[in-house]
């Protein structure tokens, strides 16, 4: 029975280990990540699916004041099986396997904000790049804020990753996904 024991204890030590110095976490509610690149001259996120179904991305406005609305764009995508990556066009048009899930809200409760769809991006104006879904223990993926500014100054082949709150750095694509899925 110790033995037993052992073993059990053993096998989840390299579990929890594998999932917390790993990249991706792979259980049952992810957290995934997303970059910001440039591609033919668009806006684009570049998401670590890490061989997931599906990722979701929400862009939204930083700017929106308190009791105003809040412009929002949000997307569920499918991924191709066995991809470690996909790129979404921000502000897209939908395109097979793409639910856009902001929806304009005019009511909702007291304590929920007014929704209108976020359609452009604007110079001088900040926003959020969000691909986190709540993981194990409160656990999420880093928002990229940004604006318009930064995306002339992202090279081909490279995405823009959170370093701190405010605070991001170039990377190679590559280096990205393999960061966080392997």
């Amino acid at each position: 029975m110790a033995r037993s024991f052992g073993a059990w204890l053993a096998v989840l030590v390299v579990l929890v280990a594998s999932t917390t110095l790993g990249g991706c976490y792979l259980g049952p509610s992810p957290v995934q990540y997303a970059a910001l690149a440039v591609v033919d001259g668009r806006a684009t996120a570049f998401v670590a699916s890490c061989r997931r179904s599906s990722v979701h991305l929400s862009l939204y406005s930083d700017e929106d004041s308190a009791g105003g609305p809040l412009h929002l764009w949000s997307v569920t995508v499918a991924v191709p099986d066995g991809a470690e990556s996909v790129e979404v066009e921000l502000l897209g048009a939908p395109r097979p396997g793409w639910e856009i899930t902001s929806k304009e809200n005019v009511g909702g409760g007291s304590d929920a904000p007014r929704v209108v769809p976020l359609t452009s991006l604007e110079p001088g104006r900040h926003y959020t790049l969000d691909s986190s879904e709540s993981g194990p223990e409160g656990t999420s993926a880093p928002f990229i804020r940004f604006t318009t500014d930064v995306l002339s100054k992202i090279r081909a082949g490279e995405v823009l990753v959170p370093l701190e709150k405010k605070r991001v750095k170039s990377v190679p694509r590559q280096t990205f996904i393999d960061d966080r899925c392997h």
